[in-house]
């Protein structure tokens, strides 16, 4: 019992003399500057949603389903990027509005074993053999508009934040890039690049992330938050469609100006 009561006072005088500490400062970071200009980078964990969009003449429900879970079994993540430039403005002192503009790369994987009988697939020469295994990377890149609300919690040095808003997402490109492996172990790389009107252009990402912000200075401050979005519209009008999202860590580093 002794040693839990100077543990619990020896803790309470260490968060004492950090809240002194902390509250000598208290004046110097209490107020940013009224308009911010930053750059983020969010390294992220990128994946898709499988959803049935419509059932085609002579397929079923099930196979429509069947057709999903085989995919989802046979997918896997991938690691993408967010980065973007930021400008903001505080509106009050737990109050700001965000916007910028940035580039994101959403990745995701399939690998399975088909079987064919051309002796070409997707340009790719196949010798003509019968069984083949492919591991297919498809890859999104977008022009993103990202618009949200910041939400500062507390008025010290390091402050809790909340972010949460909507990107606009706009596609540049889309690219398969495929390994295939012939029955012979032979080894051989495709790229496909597809057209973009072949996917949805335009799309609209809700996001939510919460974190702190580090303020260096009056004129500085460094934000570190996890967060996560993923589309609110269909990427491509199949019998199945897919919400590509992305989770990952936002850092951030804003100017006062």
């Amino acid at each position: 019992m002794k040693t839990r009561i100077a543990l619990f006072l020896t803790l309470m005088i260490i968060s004492a003399s950090c809240f002194s500490s902390d509250k000598s400062q208290h004046d110097d970071y209490k107020t940013f500057k009224r308009v911010y200009l930053g750059f983020s980078v969010t390294p992220a964990a990128s994946y898709r949603y499988l959803h049935g969009n419509f059932v085609p003449a002579g397929i079923s429900q099930a196979d429509v389903q069947g057709t999903i879970g085989y995919s989802n079994q046979h997918s896997f993540p991938e690691f993408g990027v967010n980065a973007t430039f930021k400008v903001g403005i505080n509106l009050t002192h737990w109050l700001a509005i965000e916007s910028g503009v940035g580039y994101s790369l959403i990745r995701y994987g399939f690998q399975s074993d088909q079987y064919f009988t051309p002796d070409i697939w997707n340009g790719i020469h196949t010798n003509g053999t019968d069984s083949f295994k492919t591991v297919d990377k498809e890859n999104y890149q977008y022009f993103t508009v990202p618009v949200g609300l910041r939400f500062s919690i507390g008025h010290r040095k390091v402050r809790g934040v909340i972010a949460a808003g909507a990107e606009l997402d706009f596609l540049v490109k889309q690219k398969a890039v495929y390994t295939y492996t012939n029955a012979n172990g032979q080894v051989q790389n495709g790229v496909n690049i597809q057209e973009p009107h072949n996917f949805n252009t335009f799309n609209v990402s809700p996001y939510l992330g919460v974190g702190i912000d580090c303020h260096l200075s009056r004129v500085v401050v460094l934000r570190i938050m996890p967060q996560a979005q993923i589309q609110a519209l269909k990427n491509i009008n199949t019998p199945i469609t897919e919400y590509l999202w992305n989770a990952g860590l936002n850092i951030s580093l804003l100017f006062g100006i």
